[in-house]
């Protein structure tokens, strides 16, 4: 079939990667080589992830570049930086390692995008250069793990994306609230940020998602009861309303319609939310810190 007679797409890779069956218990939780087709684009990506403190550096330094860009696309924080920033403490040792390794590995992920370019109105087979890697990593000669300062730049085609805001933005400080112990509402609050939120009102929006082995296989669950599972996402549920204000302004849980079980969320759109009360921001921030007991 000529392709040319195929309706225009958006290739949307930020939402398909989300979606796609990716999580896996272990060490090493975000499991690559890995390669999602849909309608509109097919994704390539190699490597292994962690989901904390990998996902964390990851935001951080795509925030750090969206406020602070360069033109040589090269940013150069120090290990300190980050650290205290995620850690909201000066780093131990063993994070300083932890943040070590969590750059190795970033820096060893490749990607590649296949897909329909909706500006061109043409399929293009390598929107980014083969084998292009997501973060690149320049060690300075002058120390021996060279990581004390490292260099550090963003692909190109994600600092294009970031600069364009074509991608799901979440912040590395929501990121850092799970406590280690609560993976799946990690994961689960990653999967609800790249989702299609609908408008439900003037200032609000919605998503539902049904329970089965749809979302437990993204979100890596592995519970031979689904009653057990259901009960997991419920949990999760409920410390993503805890870790994040704008859901505990809305609703977020599982419920029943009819035979079949589902997860159902509303919030406040982004345009109201940005522009709520400081000072509601701040008392819901200590209501959180007060549960969490951080």
């Amino acid at each position: 079939m000529s392709r040319r007679h195929e309706p225009p797409r958006s290739v949307r890779p930020e939402r398909t990667l989300t979606r796609a069956g990716l999580w896996a218990t272990g060490p090493q939780q975000l499991q690559l080589p890995f390669e999602a087709s849909g309608l509109s684009e097919r994704i390539q990506a190699t490597g292994r992830l962690k989901l904390t403190p990998d996902f964390d550096v990851f935001a951080w330094l795509c925030e750090r570049w969206q406020t602070r860009p360069t033109d040589s696309g090269w940013m150069r924080p120090t290990l300190y930086e980050i650290g205290s920033a995620l850690y909201d403490k000066a780093p131990s040792g063993g994070n300083y390692r932890d943040l070590r390794d969590a750059l190795d590995r970033l820096a060893a992920v490749q990607v590649t995008i296949d897909g329909y370019d909706v500006e061109t109105g043409t399929f293009r087979d390598n929107w980014i250069a083969k084998d292009e890697k997501l973060v690149h990593l320049g060690r300075p000669k002058s120390t021996p793990t060279g990581l004390d300062r490292p260099s550090i730049r963003l692909a190109e085609w994600l600092r294009d994306a970031l600069a364009d805001e074509k991608v799901v933005r979440v912040h590395w400080k929501t990121l850092r609230a799970f406590d280690e112990r609560h993976k799946l509402a990690k994961r689960l609050w990653l999967y609800l940020a790249a989702e299609r939120w609908k408008k439900t009102g003037r200032e609000t929006e919605g998503v539902w998602i049904t329970c089965g082995d749809r979302i437990e296989a993204a979100l890596g669950m592995d519970y031979e009861r689904a009653r057990d599972a259901r009960a997991a996402l419920k949990r999760a549920c409920h410390t993503i309303r805890v870790v994040d204000p704008r859901y505990s302004a809305g609703e977020l849980d599982v419920i029943k319609v009819g035979s079949s079980y589902r997860i159902q969320g509303s919030r406040p759109n982004w345009e109201t939310w940005k522009v709520g009360s400081q000072e509601q921001l701040q008392i819901r921030d200590q209501i959180r810190r007060s549960i969490c007991g951080d």
